[in-house]
């Protein structure tokens, strides 16, 4: 069990302040290498005189940076010394069946199919069942589609950092490190929305005040989490907050839209002219309404007489109308996974062949929603699931070619692997740009960014340390906080430079605002990078 500094810190600094000597702590000697202590549950332990000449100086100094304070552990009797190591990601995954040197002789592309083929099977999931089951609920419980993109959207696109936090505190015990949500986060923030502006047919116009309410929320958010993890580990309390916060966060976006309405018609209100320019206002408008519908009605009437012109001279001479085949339905096969489309294109039949075996698994697990449309929160449920177990191989492809070609694990959890978490957000916001409705898919990943502190890393750790709580133990949950300066930074200046982006393209989603967030996600993730390496800046100790 894994002991803060703290509590062997805490005696220590009583005999300090006492002006107790050296050998008050019971040393055994002078020449012996170890003093005897009193941890913090009053038993007696062991710990080598560099040690605690080290804890004593680091009690006696403030740390803006707590987290590079020393960390101990029990072994035995004897405190020691937690060295920082870093461990290879690969190993959180199965065994490969090929060895490191058959990978780096082309067994790798095997992993490069099988993500190619599990990214197809993300982007079935959200166009076929996903997409179309986030617009049900829009309908049924008659709301925004951003507010539905913010919340419930937002918790299925969160859920395979919910996974693996839930597996790195609960099954592996490993610390969970913060800076890792650094990549996929700036993704979310920059990369999502160059991809919803790139993939645009036209310009997408947005609402600005969902993108600003999102931006505002995930700041705050940010701040929260940087004040519970500052001292490197979070008790239950810490974690509770983060709770409140989850269900303050439903409340207050499903208000949202009503806030918006009551702040613009206070905003009206203040600019208010004199009465007499509205009675001028009302009177040309009322004039120009007039005016518009007696063209309509004009255009109205027309229209009738030549319909009825038409009809009158489709009428044969044996008083039978005349059937215009050009104009009959066209009755399209029935949709089936078993019909062949041979009346296709080539490129499609090559594309149906390709897709065959994903469709099947997923129509034999996933409701249609369009057949069955009563229990879409089953297919709503299902898509959730098979988000969570698809971006975790796609983690795992990207992981195993990673380390097949010595990529620096500060590298892969900044790009191929927060990319593959965010494969969700990414295809949500790709099939709603075609559609013309980009909007939805930024709200999505700031909710996405939002969810992931306080859903997929709050939930866990409130679980995690009421569980410890009642057992009568510790009730702190260790993490691996380095670099929290760094994340804050560049978290905030991110999500203030996508507002600001799009700002200057007047909140739409166009080719050239694409162009500018590709470019900002691209510094953003260069830097990052150079950072974590320690190629620049001194983060010696993290």
């Amino acid at each position: 069990m894994v002991y803060h500094s703290v509590f062997v810190v805490l005696t220590i600094w009583i005999s300090i302040s006492s002006n107790a000597a050296l050998e008050d702590f019971n040393a055994t000697g002078d020449d012996s290498d170890y003093l005897t202590v009193l941890n913090d549950r009053g038993e007696t332990v062991y710990i080598t005189r560099e040690l605690l000449n080290k804890l004593i100086d680091e009690a006696g100094t403030w740390h803006w940076k707590p987290w590079l304070r020393t960390k101990t552990e029990m072994l035995g009797n004897i405190i020691q010394e937690v060295e920082r190591i870093a461990q290879d990601s690969v190993e959180h995954f199965p065994d490969s069946i090929f060895t490191d040197e058959q990978l780096r002789q082309g067994a790798f592309l095997c992993y490069v199919m099988f993500g190619i083929y599990s990214f197809t099977l993300l982007a079935i999931v959200c166009n076929d069942y996903f997409i179309p089951c986030v617009e049900m609920i829009c309908e049924d419980l008659k709301i925004p589609q951003n507010v539905a993109a913010a919340t419930f959207m937002s918790v299925a696109t969160s859920c395979p950092e919910f996974f693996v936090n839930v597996i790195s505190t609960f099954l592996t015990q490993s610390d969970m490190g913060i800076g890792t949500i650094v990549g996929s986060a700036i993704f979310n923030l920059l990369g999502v929305a160059a991809i919803g502006s790139l993939a645009a047919v036209t310009p997408i116009a947005i609402d600005f005040r969902p993108v600003t309410r999102d931006v505002i929320i995930y700041m705050m958010t940010v701040g929260v989490l940087v004040a519970i993890v500052w001292d490197g580990q979070v008790v239950w309390y810490e974690a509770l907050v983060l709770g409140i916060l989850y269900i303050c966060y439903f409340i207050f976006i499903f208000n949202s839209m009503k806030i918006f309405d009551l702040i613009e018609r206070l905003f009206m209100a203040c600019k208010q002219k004199g009465p007499s320019n509205d009675t001028v206002n009302t009177a040309n408008t009322a004039n120009t309404v007039t005016t518009i519908s007696k063209s309509i009605e004009e255009i109205t009437e027309e229209k009738d007489i030549n319909n009825t012109e038409s009809q009158v001279n489709e009428i044969s001479s044996n008083g039978k109308p005349v059937i215009d085949h050009k104009e009959e339905a066209v009755v399209k096969p029935k949709k089936s996974v078993f019909r062949f489309p041979k009346e296709n294109s080539m490129t499609y039949r090559i594309w149906w062949v390709y897709t065959w075996p994903l469709k099947l698994l997923l129509s034999a697990t996933i409701p249609s929603p369009m057949t069955y449309r009563r229990i879409y929160p089953l297919s709503f449920l299902m898509c959730i699931i098979w988000i969570g177990v698809n971006s975790y191989l796609i983690s795992w492809s990207m992981t195993v070619i990673g380390h097949t070609f010595y990529i620096p694990e500060s590298v892969m959890g900044m790009t191929f692997l927060a990319f593959g978490g965010c494969l969700p957000e990414a295809c949500s916001i790709f099939i709603m740009s075609r559609r013309g409705e980009g909007g939805i898919g930024v709200s999505n990943a700031l909710g996405a960014n939002t969810l992931a502190i306080l859903f997929a890393l709050g939930l866990p750790w409130l679980i995690k340390t009421l569980t410890l709580l009642v057992q009568g133990y510790d009730t702190a949950v260790t993490i691996n906080s380095a670099g929290i300066d760094f994340i804050v930074g560049s978290l905030l200046v991110a999500a203030c430079c996508l507002w600001i982006a799009l700002y200057i393209g007047k909140f739409k989603l166009r080719r050239s605002v694409g162009f500018l967030l590709a470019a900002l996600y691209l510094i953003f993730i260069t830097f990052a990078i150079l950072v974590e390496m320690g190629i620049i800046l001194d983060r010696e100790g993290f």
